[in-house]
C-alpha cells in the first residue's frame, strides 16, 4: 500500500480542503495564497465561448473544473452547494439571481467546428468567414425565438452544444451534467491550455475576464493576429459597449480591462489598433501582445528547484503551460530525479529512432510511468556506439585512402594535361615560325600518312587535296588535331638528336 507520502492530491481535493480552511473566517476563492494553483487544462475550443456574464463564467468553471477530475466520462456530477459557490466566488444568498445565472448558462451554446472564426452577429456569437457565402445569402437560424440567442449556420457540418445540462439544487447539494462530447474535450489534455480558479475568481470587470479567455490559449507566441474590433466589442455578449463609439469604448472598457488583467493576473498584455479598410480611418482592428509575468515564470523554476532543470524542459522538450501545471499538481511525487530519469529515458528513444509526434507529450508520459533507461540497456547503447565507432573508423580510413588515389591520379592527369597543352603550344609556335618548304612537308605528311588526321579532314566534308599549309590552321578541329601531328613529329626529332641522328625535318 502506497505512503501517505507518495499519495497523489488531486486539485479537487486542495481545493476541499482550502474550502474547509477558508470557509469559518469567511474567505473566498480569490483570497487564496499559497503555493499551489486550483484550476485545469481547458480544451482551447472553449476559448470561442462568448457572451455569458461574469457570474456565469465563473458557474461554467466551476462547473468544468469539478468534470476534468473525472478521467471517465459520467451522466452526472454532484458537490455541495456552498462548495460550488466557493469555486464560482458566488457570495450572494439571493436565490432567483442564483437561478438567472444557471438560465444564462444553459441558454448559451458552443459551436464546435473547425471553420475559421473572424467575426461576430448581432448577439455576440461567433461566426464563421462571411467569405465562404455568396453575396445575398441570408443567415440561418438553428434555433426559435424563445430566448435563446441566435447563431449564423453555415452549409458546412458543425455541432452546437449546451455548455450545460439539467441542473438540479436538492438538500444543500449541486447535480449538473454536461453533454458527453463536452467532457471528452474538458478531460482532453492534448489541445489544452491551464485556466486557473485563483486568477480568474479575481476578475471583477467582464471585459478583462472576456479578453483574458480569449487570449490565453495564444500566450506562448506572445502575440495574437489581426482581430476585428467587433469581436472584442461583443466578448462578453449585447451591452452599449457594442456600438460605443472607439474612444468611449477604449477609455470606459478596454483600458480598465487590460490594466486588470495585468494587475490581477499570471500575464502582462498590451494592445495596439489600426483602421483595417483600405481608404477608412475607422479604428477596426486590435491586436493583443501577451507574455508571462516574471514572478509567474520564476514560481515555475523555483517549483522544479532548478533553473536549468526549467530551462531544459522549456526549450529543449518546449513543455507547454499545462504540462508544467501537471509537474506541479504531482510535485511529491515527480521529484527532480524521477524528471530528470524521464529526460534520459526520452532522450534514449529519440536515439533508439523511435517516431515520436510530439516530444513534451511523451516526456511527461515518461514522467508519469516512471519509465527509465536500464543499465542493460545502456551497455547495449555502448557496445552499439564502440562498433559504430569502430565501422566508422574503418570507412573513414577507406574513404581517406580512395580519396589519396583518386587526387593522385586527378594530380597525374592534371599534369598530362598541362604537358600536352604545353606541346601544342610549341607545336603551333613552330609550324608559324617554320620556313615555307617545312611547313608543306609537315603538311604532306599529316594528310598523306596519318590515319587521325585523314578521317578528321573527311568528317569536315574536305577532302586532303583541299588542305594546304596556307588554310591548315583555319578549322579549329583540323588545327588542334595537326597541332598534336606536329607535336609527334617534334618529339621524334628530339629523340633522334639525342641518338646524334640527323634531324628529320
Amino acid at each position: 500500500m502506497p505512503s501517505s507520502v507518495e499519495r497523489r492530491v488531486t486539485p479537487l481535493q486542495y481545493a476541499l480542503d482550502l474550502f474547509v480552511e477558508m470557509s469559518p473566517v469567511q474567505k473566498s476563492i480569490d483570497e487564496v495564497a499559497g503555493d499551489k494553483d486550483i484550476g485545469y487544462h481547458k480544451n482551447k475550443v472553449f476559448a470561442r465561448i462568448i457572451g455569458l456574464g461574469m457570474s456565469a463564467r465563473r458557474f461554467v468553471d466551476a462547473a468544468y473544473f469539478i468534470v476534468a477530475q473525472e478521467a471517465e466520462v459520467k451522466e452526472s456530477y454532484e458537490v455541495t452547494l456552498s462548495f460550488f459557490k466557493w469555486l464560482m466566488r458566488y457570495d450572494s444568498k439571493n436565490r432567483k439571481h442564483f437561478s438567472s445565472v444557471v438560465r444564462s448558462v444553459k441558454s448559451s451554446m458552443l459551436e464546435v467546428t473547425s471553420a475559421p472564426v473572424v467575426s461576430v452577429d448581432t448577439n455576440g456569437r461567433l461566426l464563421e468567414d462571411s467569405s465562404a457565402r455568396q453575396d445575398g445569402d441570408e443567415a440561418e437560424s438553428d434555433f426559435d425565438d424563445s430566448g435563446v440567442d441566435s447563431v449564423r449556420v453555415s452549409d458546412e457540418e458543425g455541432d452546437w452544444l449546451e455548455l450545460i445540462g439539467r441542473v438540479s439544487v436538492r438538500e444543500g447539494r449541486i447535480r449538473f451534467r454536461v453533454p458527453v462530447e463536452l467532457q471528452r474535450l474538458i478531460k482532453d489534455p492534448e489541445n489544452s491550455y491551464w485556466t486557473s480558479l485563483l486568477v480568474t475568481s479575481k476578475f471583477t470587470l467582464i471585459y478583462a475576464r472576456a479578453i483574458y479567455d480569449h487570449i490565453l490559449p495564444n500566450v506562448s507566441d506572445e502575440r495574437t493576429d489581426w482581430l476585428p474590433l467587433d469581436l472584442v466589442r461583443n466578448l462578453p455578449g449585447k451591452s452599449w459597449a457594442n456600438n460605443a463609439e472607439f474612444k468611449y469604448f477604449k477609455r470606459d472598457y478596454l483600458e480598465p480591462a487590460v490594466n486588470q488583467i495585468n494587475e490581477f493576473s499570471d500575464i502582462e498584455i498590451s494592445y495596439e489598433t489600426r483602421a483595417g479598410t483600405p481608404g477608412s480611418r475607422k479604428k477596426d482592428q486590435i491586436r493583443f501582445s501577451m507574455k508571462r509575468k516574471v514572478s509567474a515564470l520564476a514560481s515555475k523554476a523555483a517549483m522544479l528547484n532548478s533553473v536549468a532543470l526549467y530551462k531544459m524542459l522549456e526549450e529543449e522538450f518546449g513543455l507547454s503551460d499545462a504540462q508544467f501545471e501537471r509537474i506541479a499538481e504531482n510535485r511529491n511525487i515527480w521529484t527532480d530525479a524521477r524528471i530528470e530519469q524521464a529526460i534520459e529515458y526520452t532522450r534514449w528513444r529519440i536515439r533508439e529512432g523511435d517516431k515520436i509526434r510530439r516530444v513534451s507529450g511523451y516526456l511527461v508520459k515518461a514522467i508519469a510511468g516512471n519509465y527509465r533507461v536500464s543499465e542493460a540497456d545502456k551497455e547495449i547503447e555502448r557496445v552499439q556506439a564502440q562498433l559504430a565507432g569502430k565501422a566508422a573508423a574503418e570507412t573513414e580510413a577507406k574513404v581517406a585512402a580512395q580519396t589519396a588515389v583518386a587526387a593522385s591520379l586527378a594530380a597525374a592527369d592534371a599534369a598530362a594535361e598541362q604537358r600536352r597543352m604545353a606541346e601544342m603550344r610549341a607545336a603551333r609556335e613552330f609550324f608559324a615560325s617554320s620556313e615555307k618548304k617545312v611547313r608543306e612537308e609537315l603538311v604532306r605528311k599529316f594528310v598523306t600518312s596519318n590515319t587521325i588526321g585523314i578521317r578528321t579532314i573527311e568528317r569536315q566534308g574536305l577532302k586532303a587535296t583541299d588542305v594546304s599549309e596556307a588554310n591548315i590552321m583555319e578549322r579549329p578541329n583540323i588545327a588542334n588535331t595537326f597541332c598534336s601531328f606536329v607535336a609527334g613529329e617534334l618529339r621524334k626529332a628530339a629523340r633522334n638528336l639525342t641518338k646524334n641522328q640527323e634531324p628529320l625535318l
